[in-house]
């Protein structure tokens, strides 16, 4: 019996101890709060520094606080860290309060120390002064600096912050349209596309992702052109030959250097056919420094004025984007699908990324033939085109058909050869009459000839058609000369 109430008598004592002790794990601690507060202020929010306490039991740091948008949250700090970042505070003119209090392993919490904390501007308001709308034709470019975002798309962008641009464009009926862009990257341009030509009253605000904005900027009126291709022939009916192309682009001789070789034509870059896969056709230009009659040596001198094509396009214009297509076709040789010998009119392969294809080209612009006049429109490198799609594989075989570095093309790469490599301008250009393409590099390293464009296409303003401009130079023609 005895024995019996000594065995109740422990069990009693123990569980009045586990009572004890979970009763202190819930309401009490043996940690104390973090001392030697400070700050350090950042976009948008703080930096909190502490010294922690000296305790084993200690599980995290925590910093309550009510942010820019009325919500109360808390962010926390690891044990091996004396510091710890709050961030949501848009309004950089109020002061926030931060309670930081010290947890235990078993959810005990310390009393918190209230710190007072201003962060510094928020990135969104910096953004919001940084950004800037430009007119494109048939849209609007939105270009802005994220300081708070990713320098590239292969950086980290665990620490980048994202950031939302609403776009709210109204036109001369009084129709508005909201457009969403978005991005983590440190420098954006983005154009948002599809818009009438006409004057647009133009506002935005910025968010970030906790949903903290800014003020709607005020409205400027931007004036949206009319989108144009550049015109570069005009097709007439002709009795005995049927449709024939007059052209307007025609070639500069004393200043388009590339020599063609074989089947190669520079003029083919404006015949308005990409390439055919009939015959062994003129579609496309190139020079080969293999060939007899051509004298560049044993590398073709990439990126000179020794492999120019420059073109007088008759015409005044304002680019805004521009397109442009490989060489499409193979014909005596199959090199991806094995098959060799004439295709009989249906290609059993495409040429597209092949080795001596086009990889990368410059495109100049100027009013005159002046060197000191020439101005750089784009740098055009297919393999970094963010248009241009799953780009294709880059592969190393030293046996294959004598070139050690090949890319292997996807269906999705072909799709967007098909459909021609676009690029668009951070902003329209200035007046420009005469155009350079300089071939840059193909995608052999080799690079000893080159298979290059079969069509250029350019988008943007006519400041001065063609017609308009044989009449001016016409008529400056038969004024007489001072002599």
């Amino acid at each position: 019996m005895k024995t019996m109430i000594k065995y109740w008598a422990l069990a009693i004592g123990c569980l009045a101890m586990t009572l004890s002790f979970t009763s202190c794990s819930e309401d009490e601690t043996s940690l104390t709060a973090p001392t030697n507060l400070s700050f350090e202020p950042t976009m948008g929010g703080a930096i909190i520094r502490y010294t922690p306490p000296s305790n084993s039991d200690l599980l995290y740091i925590k910093a309550a606080y009510t942010n820019s948008l009325g919500k109360d949250v808390y962010r926390t700090a690891s044990i091996y860290d004396n510091k710890i970042e709050i961030d949501g505070l848009a309004d950089e003119t109020k002061t926030y309060t931060v309670h930081i209090s010290a947890v235990d392993k078993w959810g005990g919490e310390t009393s918190s120390t209230p710190i007072d904390v201003k962060p510094g501007r928020s990135f969104i308001n910096v953004i919001k002064d940084n950004l800037i709308i430009n007119p494109i034709c048939g849209g609007f470019a939105v270009i802005w600096e994220n300081p708070m975002g990713a320098f590239d798309q292969s950086a980290d962008n665990s620490v980048a912050k994202i950031v939302y641009i609403v776009v709210e464009y109204t036109n001369a009926e009084g129709e508005t349209r909201v457009r969403y862009l978005s991005s983590k990257q440190r420098n954006v341009k983005a154009n948002i596309r599809n818009v009438f030509a006409g004057n647009y009253k133009v506002s935005f605000h910025v968010e970030d992702s906790s949903g903290n904005k800014t003020e709607q900027s005020s409205p400027s009126i931007v004036e949206v052109p009319e989108e144009q291709e550049s015109l570069k022939f005009v097709e007439h009916e002709d009795p005995i030959n049927g449709v024939v192309k007059e052209f307007v682009w025609t070639l500069v001789p004393k200043l388009t250097t590339l020599q063609p070789a074989w089947e190669y034509k520079n003029e083919a870059i404006f015949d308005g056919i990409i390439d055919s896969n009939t015959s062994n056709t003129q579609n496309y230009c190139g020079t080969d420094c293999d060939n007899s009659s051509v004298t560049y040596g044993a590398s073709i001198p990439w990126d000179t004025d020794q492999v120019d094509i420059v073109i007088d396009m008759h015409q005044v214009v304002s680019i805004s984007r521009l397109k442009a297509w490989q060489r499409a076709y193979t014909y005596d040789s199959q090199p991806y699908s094995g098959a060799s010998g004439q295709t009989s009119g249906i290609s059993d392969d495409y040429f597209y990324y092949q080795p001596q294809n086009l990889k990368r080209f410059k495109l100049f612009g100027s009013m005159t033939l002046e060197e000191g006049d020439w101005f750089l429109i784009k740098d055009c490198d297919i393999s970094s085109n963010s248009t241009a799609g799953t780009l294709p594989i880059y592969w190393t075989n030293p046996s294959y058909f004598g070139h050690e570095n090949v890319y292997m093309p996807t269906n999705e790469s072909y799709q967007y050869a098909i459909d021609g490599h676009e690029w668009e301008l951070d902003a329209m250009t200035d007046s420009v009459r005469y155009i350079r393409v300089r071939m840059v590099e193909n995608w052999d390293l080799s690079k000893r000839n080159i298979a290059g464009m079969s069509e250029l296409n350019l988008y943007g303003s006519i400041l001065v058609p063609h017609d308009e401009l044989a009449a001016r130079e016409a008529s400056e023609a038969k004024k007489p000369r001072r002599r």
